[in-house]
């Protein structure tokens, strides 16, 4: 991943913490430094796993891949309670989802983006629970802002940390072509 890519990342993760997104969620308050955060996943594959509890675990993998800006490609998911998995942009914007998906594994989702990409950039998907169990992705991120954790319809999966389960994967747009890439490989587990 380049280094403005791992940059990116770790600016939409501390973007969710101090906009408040995480304590919409069930994270806690946004306190330290960024120098506090966990360090952004440097990964050709990232995966992330979280275990709320014995009813709510996700786990994603969403690799580095070429895509014509309007899909992506989110390599594996399992969740235990069902739901979605959603791509986001750095900056937080809802670029788009799954359908509903089942408790279970899943391999090779794509996701059509209802807001297509016109450049390579870093990308991140995040499993959703459907906490209304009505079978459509109905998360808003200003609502979920505006009314806290409890109130947050089909919110994120969570790690035992408070944030959202995700992982990050730089897409590359058309033809460009990426300079000064490092690959690393780097797996983050819940505890």
């Amino acid at each position: 991943m380049t280094r403005n890519a791992t940059f990116g990342a770790l600016v939409f993760t501390l973007l969710l913490v101090t906009t408040g997104l995480a304590g919409a969620v069930g994270g806690p308050p946004a306190t330290g430094t960024a120098a506090d955060a966990s360090p952004a996943p440097l990964a050709q594959e990232t995966t992330t796993q979280a275990n709320q509890t014995a009813n709510e675990s996700a786990t994603v993998t969403f690799e580095d891949q070429r895509s014509n800006g309007s899909a992506v490609t989110v390599a594996e998911t399992n969740l235990s309670a069902g739901g979605y998995v959603v791509v986001f942009a750095q900056n937080g914007t809802v670029l788009g989802n799954t359908t509903y998906l089942e408790p279970g594994t899943h391999e090779n989702l794509t996701v059509s983006l209802e807001m297509p990409i016109g450049r390579s950039q870093v990308l991140i998907a995040t499993p959703h629970l459907d906490t209304n169990e009505n079978q459509t992705f109905d998360f808003n991120v200003t609502q979920a802002q505006a009314e806290g954790r409890e109130n947050a319809t089909d919110r994120p999966y969570l790690q035992p940390t408070g944030l959202p389960v995700n992982a990050v994967a730089f897409v590359t747009v058309g033809n460009e072509t990426r300079r000064g890439t490092t690959t690393a490989s780097r797996v983050v587990r819940g505890r």
